[in-house]
């Protein structure tokens, strides 16, 4: 294996560990009153638009039922780190492709989810990208690194039996939101915490996923990670084009 070629494995794998809690967000997703800060500040507010109350209102539709009933769309977000900007996102949906693309400062990442392969892709002063013969990477074959997850799966596997949590308007269309809360412990300052994490899901009538955030409270109210990811623009127009690399892709070597 040539120095270049270990080079840019290391890039890749960097990129995934440094982008692995945007990735995360993306694929998670509260609204402020779960937080119960949304008189607190305005940024908070902002961010997940106007909330309808509607704790003893009837869902209008079971989530499994709306998410994703249309399979041809392009989102573009921002990514909030703690009510703070720190990136940008796109999601591009086709039938069976995906597409994700990731910006963080001078970080740039893309990752092509095909039927038989999964294309993995960074860039400094030029575009690298590497092809990976399976749907999507396990943790174990990167070192560490975390798990690529995306708001598909996050929808088909956390939102079993979400609570509704009301409506709220993203990218000037009015979406439908949906939240799962599990008990989770967490690394801090080298210690495990007790807390909580909540996940929320907005979507609108035809099933496209507009707003997310993943949000974890210590048990003690001391320690609160969130983050946000927020639609800008909502397209249902995606040409093929879009599932070509940025670059040739290179073929991993085998261990």
């Amino acid at each position: 294996m040539s120095r270049d070629t270990l080079i840019v494995i290391g890039v890749v794998l960097i990129v995934l560990v440094v982008l692995g809690s945007t990735y995360l967000s993306i694929s998670r997703g509260v609204a402020p009153d779960l937080l119960g800060e949304s008189s607190k500040t305005k940024s908070a507010s902002e961010t997940s638009g106007s909330t309808t109350k509607t704790s003893s209102q009837k869902a209008p539709f079971e989530f499994s039922k709306i998410f994703l009933k249309t399979t041809s769309f392009r989102v573009t977000y921002d990514l909030l780190e703690n009510l703070k900007k720190g990136g940008s996102v796109s999601l591009y949906l086709k039938g069976d492709k995906r597409r994700f693309d990731v910006s963080r400062g001078e970080n740039q990442a893309v990752i092509i989810n095909l039927p038989d392969k999964t294309i993995l892709c960074t860039k400094q002063e030029q575009w690298q990208c590497f092809e990976i013969p399976t749907a999507k990477p396990k943790p174990s074959e990167y070192e560490g690194a975390p798990p690529i997850s995306d708001p598909v799966s996050e929808g088909k596997e956390k939102f079993k039996e979400p609570i509704y949590n009301g409506t709220r308007k993203y990218a000037g269309k009015t979406c439908y939101c949906y939240y799962v809360t599990a008990s989770e412990n967490r690394k801090i300052s080298g210690k495990d915490v007790q807390g909580t994490t909540t996940v929320e899901i907005c979507v609108t009538s035809e099933g496209i996923p507009a707003y997310y955030l993943n949000l974890w409270k210590s048990k003690d109210g001391k320690t609160t990670e969130r983050y946000d990811v927020v639609a800008k623009t909502i397209t249902t127009t995606v040409p093929d084009s879009v599932f070509n690399p940025p670059a040739e892709p290179q073929k991993l070597p085998s261990s």
